[in-house]
């Protein structure tokens, strides 16, 4: 019976979604039977206009049974009299819309106890509504049946003569009110369901996103955003493993003058210039399919995964000399800067992760002797420079 559904109910915890006044579940019209209207508007009517019967006595407007059913449900979800706005205790609106809600479903109600043929079942739309207006807080089903059960059956025999008698009514009131019972704890079991899927589903997108990050912060440089030595060494064993007759280049590169500025401006326009050369570094890297990264301080290289052999790499590293050559605008204006690469180029089968960045480096090393805007090609049988290019202009 009710008082079961009652008790299910109370295992859920109070759940506030905003939501605005819900249109009445309309059930079976009750045949030819009218209500005065509780407002000022056009009257509302349940059956055929013209059909009001004469015995239901004249009432004053709002004193008609719909009304005060909504009037005594609305009373007793209030809290210590009072009708709480922010969705506390069972109100979780303002005074009109709870009064406008409760008052539909007052009239589904009774539409539903006078029906014929009887149908306490559709009362299950009433509890549904309830929980879709968000009347969802702590004991508003209890409450609420409480009243149902006390008031609902002298509100209408006093103003409705009946085919039957009171005992009937009370019968089908508390055919209804269980019914309404049911459809709510339903309802507001699946939207328990619904929530714990949702926040479920949140935590998995909150653990995904928390876990990209700790990647990318793992495996990128803070400062630059380019991916770090770790990204590097983990690309150049992929491609190493993938052996095959693939070859792979590596260009490392370093600033000429980066100390001069960091001592001139600060380490503040450091970092900017550093941030400035890793955006034209990664721009020319991007145009051949290779990857740039930072190696640290003012070092940076740019694997071809896929080298297109030694001449390729030459005119990959001329390319980013010419364009970290430039003049880089900083906040404290523009300063010249210049750089250096050494260049490694293997068979993917024949090296190492570490063997071919130490080539690459001491040709870098070779390069950097020659003075500002060399490159070199490193001789992999004697880790030292066989081909060396002068700077640029």
């Amino acid at each position: 019976m009710a008082e079961t559904a009652l008790n299910g109910a109370r295992q859920h915890g109070r759940m506030a979604v905003p939501l605005a006044a819900q249109p009445p579940v309309l059930g079976t019209p009750l045949p030819r039977v009218a209500w005065p209207s509780s407002t000022a508007s056009t009257p509302r009517v349940f059956g055929p206009r013209d059909t009001r019967p004469e015995h239901w006595p004249p009432l004053p407007r709002g004193d008609d049974p719909v009304s005060q059913l909504a009037s005594a449900w609305l009373s007793a979800l209030q809290v210590n009299g009072d009708l709480p706005a922010g969705g506390r205790e069972g109100i979780p609106m303002d005074h009109a819309t709870a009064s406008r809600v409760l008052t539909e479903q007052s009239a589904e109600l009774i539409f539903i106890i006078l029906g014929t043929p009887f149908g306490p079942g559709r009362a299950a739309g009433v509890g549904h509504a309830l929980v879709k207006a968000d009347f969802v807080g702590e004991d508003v089903l209890g409450r609420s049946l409480r009243v149902l059960l006390l008031r609902l059956p002298e509100l209408i025999a006093d103003y409705a003569r009946l085919p039957y008698g009171l005992g009937n009514l009370e019968q089908r009131v508390a055919a209804v009110t269980e019914a309404l019972a049911n459809g709510y704890v339903r309802a507001l079991r699946d939207r328990t369901l619904a929530e714990q899927e949702s926040i479920r589903r949140a935590e998995l997108e909150a653990q995904r996103i928390i876990s990209e990050r700790l990647r990318h912060q793992a495996t990128h440089d803070p400062l630059t955003g380019l991916p770090n030595r770790v990204a590097v060494f983990g690309r150049l064993a992929t491609a190493i493993k993938s052996g095959g007759g693939n070859r792979i280049g590596l260009c490392y590169l370093d600033l000429d003058g980066f100390k001069a500025v960091n001592d001139r401006y600060g380490h503040d326009a450091g970092d900017e210039l550093l941030v400035r050369v890793a955006e034209r570094i990664g721009r020319v890297a991007l145009r051949y399919g290779a990857l740039a990264a930072r190696m640290g301080g003012d070092e940076f290289v740019v694997l071809a995964e896929s080298s297109p052999g030694v001449s390729g790499m030459i005119v990959l590293a001329e390319d980013i000399l010419a364009e970290v050559n430039q003049p880089v605008p900083l906040r404290c204006g523009r300063v010249g800067v210049s750089a250096c690469v050494g260049i490694a180029d293997r068979a993917a089968a024949s090296t190492g992760a570490t063997s071919i960045v130490a080539e690459a480096d001491a040709a870098l090393y070779r390069a950097k002797s020659l003075g500002p805007g060399h490159w070199a090609v490193c001789d992999p049988a004697r880790r030292q420079a066989s081909l060396s290019g002068p700077p640029l202009g």
